[in-house]
């Protein structure tokens, strides 16, 4: 498969062993015990990549599971440090990450998807996603990644399920529409460059105010802030010496940068 990619111009730099291990599926599927996913990564995956293609990374996931126990078993056997460069959760998942990260600081963390939603396009969908950004980043992840990029119509799949995207397309028209989505990715993407550190946010699953501090490879503090409530909301966040104050209207996106 990676040699395959490469051929066409199409680099791979990193594997995971099943996306979705956790899926227990009425079709056929491959769900894995802890024990299988530690003998098939360190006995099987790992030293043949290690072999074949030693620059492409190793990652254990995706972890689509809240099973704390289950992946802590298998990220606490000593082989691990030997193959795998960092861990991928998703959906579930996210419930265990900050449990997880402060106990095994030594991995990097991703977010390897995003909850694709049911076709509805709406401020909404964009606030849960908003949400889900700040809570990766915020509990030790580098990196998320979105689901679909674009979709057309009412977002329907070959197979009936109606999910959100980035960009909506009318098949028809060929006109396209960037999405309230859209703007929820624009605000943590635009400003927290590469290189950029997450000093802290709030994260709570609940808040109707989610906030995240990054400072960028300039220096320059990056505030990423929302107000999911129906009325206005008042925040301060101060920064070293320095403090915001602000008033957001009602479900609002905001990035403020501050030298």
């Amino acid at each position: 498969f990676i040699d395959a990619y490469q051929a066409e111009g199409i680099p791979i730099t990193m594997v995971m062993y099943q996306n979705e291990a956790y899926s227990y599926t009425a079709y056929p599927g491959c769900p894995w015990t802890p024990e299988g996913a530690i003998r098939f990564n360190m006995e099987y995956l790992g030293p043949t990549l290690r072999q074949a293609h030693p620059k492409v990374a190793l990652y254990m996931g995706t972890f689509n599971t809240n099973r704390y126990d289950n992946v802590k078993q298998i990220l606490s056997d000593p082989r691990m440090r030997n193959y795998v460069s960092g861990v991928g959760f998703q959906w579930e998942g996210g419930q265990i990450l900050p449990r997880i990260s402060k106990e095994f600081p030594e991995w990097n963390y991703i977010s390897s998807e995003s909850e694709c939603g049911w076709g509805s396009f709406d401020w909404k969908s964009a606030e849960h996603t908003f949400q889900l950004i700040n809570h990766y980043l915020v509990n030790g992840c580098n990196e998320y990644y979105n689901w679909n990029g674009i979709l057309s119509d009412n977002g329907e799949s070959p197979w009936g399920w109606k999910q959100n995207a980035l960009i909506r397309v009318n098949s028809q028209s060929h006109q396209f529409i960037y999405t309230p989505e859209y703007y929820a990715y624009l605000h943590y993407s635009h400003f927290i460059t590469p290189g950029s550190s997450i000093l802290g946010g709030i994260e709570k699953k609940d808040s109707e105010t989610p906030v995240l501090v990054a400072r960028n490879t300039s220096g320059k503090y990056i505030v990423v802030a929302a107000n999911l409530s129906d009325t206005q909301k008042e925040i301060t966040v101060q920064l070293d010496k320095k403090f915001i104050n602000v008033t957001l209207p009602s479900h609002s996106f905001h990035t403020f940068q501050v030298k």
